[in-house]
């Protein structure tokens, strides 16, 4: 059977285009509070994962020890934008790990902001690893490295500390060593693994009620949760989703994307973790069903979902940036 539909993309009225995909919301005991679409199904977390992935820095004392900034903690966690901002807080870690941007091993890529990448292309300029959207995440990994005296050559490998690591947290947030068990690697080469969307979803759930972690997890996952909270534009960027979401929310929100269109949000007012996957990979489709769902559970208000408009239900333009239709969320939470 098909997974049910999320979203539909309209152009003069009739249906152009389906998404497809599921959507879950979790409670930190583990319980389905609501749902459309199958909470089993499984998907490669991606960047999704990168608050769990983070929660071992701050739970073995890296933040405190190189006296990482709050905002710091948030590029960490991000999927940043590569704007100037996001470049100081990465050379910003790396300086106090004693280390440089040779160290970082996440690849070149231009970066998504595009005024940032204009003037690159305008200055003749390569994208480096430092402008990779996880260029953050990698100089988290290099400080836990730092940390406990690893070899800092190797931390992509499945096998390194550092990995196994982040292996333990994943585990400990989803209360399954199965969550652990279907590694790949993601586009930046260090691994990710092939979660139920209600694994993901409960991960989050337990970002949003850190209490129900044993130390020293709690601690982190209420520091990283802070972090996201105060920072979001350390997390994204400029007019990117996560930003924008944390932002109307106003601490009632925890969101972070992923690539191949899944996304992650913890409600901390209302303990909750919501996950979301499109089946086809679409990015935009994102939007409006994770904004469709917030609002379903009574995590945004109407004012809110007013607000995140273009985002809800975003127009379709022609070339000559006329609306000629819409994307529509249509999922139902049960």
């Amino acid at each position: 059977m098909n997974p049910p539909v999320l979203a539909e993309v309209r152009r003069g009225g009739a249906v152009e285009s389906l998404h497809r995909g599921a959507v879950v919301a979790v409670t930190p005991d583990g319980e389905i509070a609501a749902a459309y679409g199958d909470p089993a199904s499984r998907s490669f977390a991606r960047s999704a994962l990168k608050p769990v992935q983070a929660l071992p820095l701050v739970a073995d004392g890296a933040v405190a020890r190189f006296e990482l900034t709050r905002s710091e903690l948030a590029v960490i966690c991000g999927s940043h934008s590569g704007e100037p901002m996001h470049l100081v807080a990465v050379r910003s870690i790396l300086q106090k790990i004693g280390r440089d941007e040779t160290a970082l091993q996440c690849g070149g890529q231009w970066p998504v902001h595009e005024s940032t990448a204009a003037a690159m292309r305008a200055r003749g300029e390569a994208p480096r690893p430092i402008h990779d959207n996880c260029s953050g995440k990698h100089a988290g990994m290099l400080a836990l490295a730092q940390l406990h005296g690893w070899d800092h050559a190797a931390y992509r490998r499945f096998d390194h500390p550092v990995q196994q690591r982040i292996r333990e947290a994943l585990v400990i947030v989803t209360g399954r060593a199965e969550a652990a068990a279907t590694a790949g690697t993601d586009g930046c080469g260090v691994p990710t693994y092939h979660l139920r969307l209600h694994d993901l979803a409960l991960a989050f759930a337990r970002l949003a009620a850190p209490g129900t972690l044993p130390a020293p997890w709690r601690e982190a996952a209420a520091t990283v949760a802070g972090a996201m909270t105060g920072f979001p534009e350390m997390v994204a960027g400029t007019d990117r989703l996560d930003t924008v979401l944390m932002g109307v929310g106003g601490g009632r929100v925890i969101s972070k994307g992923g690539g191949e269109a899944i996304i992650a949000v913890a409600a901390p007012r209302r303990a909750l973790g919501v996950a979301a996957k499109i089946e086809d990979g679409s990015a935009r489709a994102v939007g409006p069903v994770i904004v469709e769902a917030l609002r379903q559970l009574g995590i945004l208000s109407s004012d809110d979902v007013r607000v995140l408009a273009p985002l809800h239900h975003p127009p379709v333009l022609d070339r000559q940036g006329h609306q000629v239709g819409e994307i529509i969320p249509t999922l139902e939470l049960r």
